[in-house]
């Protein structure tokens, strides 16, 4: 009982207490006061996806399959880099599961690479076209965030909504429900 009491009396001490009295020092940066906290933080911006649009199309109404594509502009404020993306499939217009019916790919595509970046991006869900979730990367020598060029992927999974602008027998259009940038944030991070 008395090693019981004393562990319990330990961690309570440790943590109502600071590890250590840095952790309280303010610094000053630029005419502003941070703490430590603050400074350990990462401030980024969401990745602005622009101009998307999914269309799908079919010679005719007895043809089984659509052909569908998806187009959008990616833009990544952090690293002030761009691109543009596109993929296409078939969909029969009804399944949602991934497979013969519904042919996207799950895996990686990728929009963009060179020497200092990739860009690529993959359907996580397809609910519907107006309703999905994509998987975006976006890997690049990071000379913002740390003192000198470090190689960083930061991801990010937004729900997309788009509009259904146009519809018949034989072709679908769906695209953004506004000329606004769709926000997608940032999720996580790897250096």
């Amino acid at each position: 009982m008395k090693l019981i009491l004393h562990t319990t009396l330990l961690f309570s001490l440790a943590a109502t207490h600071p590890l250590s009295l840095e952790d309280d020092v303010n610094h000053w940066i630029g005419g502003k006061v941070y703490t430590a906290w603050e400074l350990a933080q990462f401030n980024l911006a969401p990745f602005n996806l622009t101009d998307m649009r999914i269309s799908c199309s079919k010679d005719n109404k007895e043809s089984l399959l659509f052909g569908c594509s998806i187009q959008f502009g990616w833009d990544d404020p952090n690293a002030d880099q761009s691109c543009a993306c596109e993929d296409h499939w078939q969909w029969d217009g009804v399944t949602q599961a991934q497979g013969p019916m519904n042919n996207y790919t799950n895996e990686y595509l990728v929009c963009k690479t060179d020497k200092t970046e990739v860009f690529q991006f993959k359907f996580v869900d397809i609910f519907d076209l107006s309703n999905f979730s994509l998987s975006l990367a976006h890997m690049y020598k990071d000379t913002k965030n740390f003192p000198t060029p470090t190689r960083t992927n930061m991801f990010a999974q937004p729900n997309i909504t788009l509009q259904l602008t146009e519809k018949s027998d034989t072709t679908m259009t769906y695209s953004s429900v506004c000329d606004c940038p769709i926000q997608a944030n940032i999720t996580g991070m790897t250096i």
